[in-house]
């Protein structure tokens, strides 16, 4: 597509969505409440477990975020317990106080008030949303558990024999879709009817007996938990842009478009008022008969977490608001109004809640996680911190993925979250407070320079470094710089030239000293810089950047989509960091019946920010299997050429990781390392991520890896790829503000774990008996495909099952042992016989091959063999 075609495209789809609220429907005549309900001693008037301080994602079917729970300290200390993946769910809570919350190891968990595992209940997939515990007598028996699960059913457990008793299985009404995953939290209706929306672009309503009651049909990924009104009106927000207004019939009341996804649950004040955060950046409050905007607040990111609602008796009620730009704003509920605004430093996805202040005290405390792994309780009338509690953990390996990116919950006796780590925090009322804990601050404001206007380190877990320490990183690694600016005790909405035309010569200059090779990139909306080096810095060397930067400020925002803005005043600015001393060998080898391996997981990608928003738990369930299939020889500088082969992976019951046949993940990665330091990529190819078949022009990985197959702390990643072709999100992805130049490139950066693959998962082994046979080639031309096709015997005593395992074929020039760049998991084809197999490589036509060409068969990450190719 051309440069103009591409600018046309995007400015219809903006006319597109300047969409306003569709009309009203008329109401349904069926029955909307449940006679006899009990509301003592919580008030609710759904059937939900009745003293369940927390029994869904917002607790009421207002989804307001509120209890009325006093934060009494009741002298115990705080506890976590580590689940095998992150958590981005929210736990709900039970009258005991027993913590039920999933994870993305694909397990839902109930855990004892101390944090003992009570039972677990295995799923088939992640779990990323918050479960439901319904009243004793609506499902089973005894309260009843309800999950949402990625395998595409929600399993209705019993508490206390962790039985199934129903599951309801998305696929009843399925519409073509990326795949089934229930990641809308679930609530409940006034007559015990279960809502969830799906990835398969439907909102679902479920019966307590497990039966589709109806479905409705949205135009994206519906993860909003609908808020329930008085009639029974539910009001939730999709990807597709919309805040949908539907009956308990199904049927459509109203629409409402944003110009932005819609993450964030309708909230429903005590007259009716509407209140959703959308990705454009805008909380709205909406009139509930028609959906029409009654005022909308802008913040300077997205909004993916839900308000919370503070109604005193006075009328005077307050909404509170987190932002991706890493603020809590306290809004009048009446007109928008800003009361105060809380600065954590790092992007917040955790919706606020409120409970009460301890007994005796009166008040209201307003809590919530942010992205620096810190859960905030701040005085909800002044916004001044009351305590915050670090639960950033000292494990190297996981310290730098400390996001708080669930919600929290509270409890009888504290608040529970889950975060990155994979951790579920439980920490009591107010304990800071009462206990020596260098995790705890009590400091009433805020952790930021009053005065800023410069650059911070960025870890690539995405922390922002605030004590200007020098950073130290591996020789391999990818720099990430963010532009902070503050005055007088508040953050000023800052940035640099961003637009695709019109920026000055000047406008921002890096240089190094002592000189090294790199490029700059900046992030979508000119607030982050990724100095990215050609190859390997110098080891135990320090060097300084000179940055010249003019930044602008103001502008019209269209959407999250910044456009024009004014020059705020020029940064010039050295930052200096150091590069660690040489290490130790590269510790992956080679052999001829075994060849070294890592499993490579738990990716993250927090720069921009709202890539967690879109896809937190869809980059940490990832698991692959990654060997060396190509070492070379060191050159002058010690840089030997490396090729590793990756396949995707799953865990059997015994927690063994093996070779996915089915995965969506099978590609080389190719570049140089020099000792363990290692600098691996991929250009041009097409990679499935959740799901979405996106066109990647760079996946690149960067870091040191050590004898125990760990990466070090500080493993970068960088890609990227052409935001308009990435299918049918791309447009929104223009208008969410995610692309450079306003609608070019979106460029992602993160960070990994690689940990030493176990033998027992059998990849990188020599199966038994199988040998390569024959090799042919049909050469591609300009117009007709090719292929290579390989065939395998096999006269082992033990057959080898081919179609549990992921046979494939690379292509390497002979001389430089570079690949054949080509979607290889797209064109690699197996077809088993009764003593072998052929395993067949489509070379797409005008594929060029190198003037020698040698062929890799692989046996899922073992090298079978190497022969050249005529």
């Amino acid at each position: 597509m051309s440069s103009r075609s591409r600018t046309l495209s995007l400015i219809l789809l903006l006319i597109m969505l300047a969409g306003c609220a569709a009309p009203a429907a008329p109401p349904a005549s069926r029955p909307e409440s449940a006679p006899g309900l009990p509301s003592a001693p919580s008030g609710y008037d759904t059937p939900v477990q009745p003293d369940a301080p927390w029994p869904l994602f917002r607790r009421d079917r207002r989804n307001t975020g509120a209890a009325p729970l006093p934060a009494d300290y009741q002298g115990d200390p705080p506890w976590s317990f580590r689940t095998g993946k992150g958590i981005f769910s929210t736990p709900v809570i039970d009258a005991a106080g027993n913590v039920y919350v999933g994870s993305a190891d694909h397990i839902f968990y109930a855990l004892s008030p101390d944090g003992r595992v009570k039972w677990t209940y295995p799923t088939g997939e992640i779990i990323d949303s918050a479960a439901v515990l319904t009243r004793p007598g609506l499902i089973g028996a005894d309260t009843t558990v309800v999950i949402p699960s990625g395998d595409g059913y929600l399993h209705a457990v019993s508490m206390s024999g962790r039985a199934p008793i129903w599951q309801f299985d998305a696929n009843t009404a399925q519409r073509d879709s990326y795949n089934n995953w229930w990641e809308g939290n679930v609530t409940i209706g006034f007559d015990g009817t279960l809502y969830a929306g799906n990835t398969n672009f439907n909102y679902y309503a479920v019966t307590p007996q497990g039966a589709l009651d109806w479905v409705y049909e949205t135009g994206a990924n519906a993860w909003s938990i609908a808020g329930i009104g008085d009639d029974g009106t539910l009001f939730w927000g999709s990807n597709d842009t919309f805040i949908h207004a539907v009956d308990p019939a199904g049927k459509g009341r109203w629409t409402k478009r944003t110009l932005g996804f819609i993450a964030a649950s309708a909230a429903i004040g005590k007259d009716g008022t509407i209140y959703i955060g959308s990705f454009d950046s805008y909380l709205y409050a909406l009139d509930p008969a028609t959906g029409k905007t009654r005022w909308r607040f802008k913040t300077t990111d997205h909004i993916y977490a839900s308000v919370a609602l503070g109604e005193s008796p006075d009328g005077t009620h307050t909404v509170y608001l987190a932002s991706a730009d890493g603020i809590l704003y306290a809004l009048n509920a009446a007109t928008g109004a800003l009361h105060w605004t809380y600065d954590a430093g790092d992007p917040i996805r955790s919706s606020p809640v409120l409970g009460a202040g301890p007994t005796g005290e009166g008040g209201a405390i307003v809590y919530f996680g942010a992205g620096n792994g810190k859960l905030y309780a701040l005085d909800a009338a002044i916004g001044a911190r009351r305590w915050s509690f670090d639960t950033t953990p000292a494990d190297p390996e996981l310290r730098d993925r400390n996001d708080l990116n669930a919600s929290p919950a509270l409890g009888p006796t504290g608040v529970a979250i889950g975060g990155e780590t994979g951790d579920v925090w439980y920490v009591p009322y107010d304990y800071c407070l009462h206990a020596e804990d260098a995790r705890c601050s009590v400091a009433p404001g805020e952790d930021l320079p009053a005065d800023a206007a410069g650059f911070y380190y960025v870890t690539p877990g995405g922390t922002t470094q605030l004590s200007g320490d020098t950073p130290t990183v591996t020789p391999g690694t990818i720099l990430t710089l963010r532009l902070l600016a503050r005055e007088g005790g508040e953050t000023t909405d800052a940035w640099v030239c961003n637009r695709p035309v019109g920026c000055p010569a000047d406008a921002l200059q890096v240089t190094a000293d002592p000189p090294f090779p790199f490029r700059v990139e900046k992030s979508a909306d000119g607030k982050y810089l990724h100095i990215i080096p050609d190859g390997f810095l110098e080891p135990g060397q320090d060097y300084t950047l000179h940055i010249s930067a003019q930044t602008y400020s103001g502008g019209a925002a269209l959407g999250n989509l910044q456009l024009g803005g004014r020059a705020a005043g020029r940064v010039e600015q050295e930052f200096t960091f150091g590069v660690t001393p040489p290490g130790e060998a590269f510790p992956l080898a080679l052999g001829p019946d075994r060849v070294d391996a890592v499993e490579w997981t738990r990716l993250a990608a927090p720069i921009p920010p709202m890539m967690p928003s879109l896809n937190q738990i869809g980059f940490d369930y990832l698991d692959w299997i990654m060997a060396p299939v190509v070492l070379g020889e060191p050159d002058a500088t010690g840089a030997a050429p490396a090729v590793l082969w990756a396949v995707g992976a799953t865990r059997d019951t015994e927690g063994v990781l093996h070779v996915y046949p089915l995965s969506d993940f099978t590609l080389p990665l190719a570049g140089k390392v020099r000792g363990d330091d290692f600098i691996l990529e991929n250009r041009d190819f097409t990679m499935e991520v959740t799901g979405i078949p996106i066109p990647f022009n760079l996946l690149q990985m960067r870091g040191r890896l050590g004898a125990d197959g760990r990466v070090a702390p500080g493993a970068s990643l960088v890609a990227d790829t052409d935001a308009l072709s990435i299918p049918t999100f791309g447009p929104y992805l223009v208008v969410a503000g995610l692309a450079n130049d306003w609608y070019k490139k979106l460029l992602v950066a993160g960070t990994f774990i690689t940990r030493r693959y176990d033998d027992a998962g059998g990849a990188n082994i020599r199966p038994e008996g199988v040998e390569l046979a024959g090799l042919t080639l049909e050469a591609p031309t300009g117009e007709a495909a090719g292929r290579v096709v390989a065939t395998l015997t096999q006269t082992g005593e033990t057959p080898y099952v081919f179609a549990a395992h992921r046979p494939a074929i690379l292509l390497v020039d002979a001389e430089t042992d570079a690949p054949v760049w080509l979607d290889y998991h797209a064109n690699l084809k197996t077809t088993a016989s009764g003593d072998g197999a052929t395993v067949e490589l489509t070379l797409p036509a005008g594929t060029v091959l190198p003037a020698r060409t040698d062929a890799i068969v692989i046996l899922d990450v073992f090298p079978l063999a190497r022969r050249p190719v005529e």
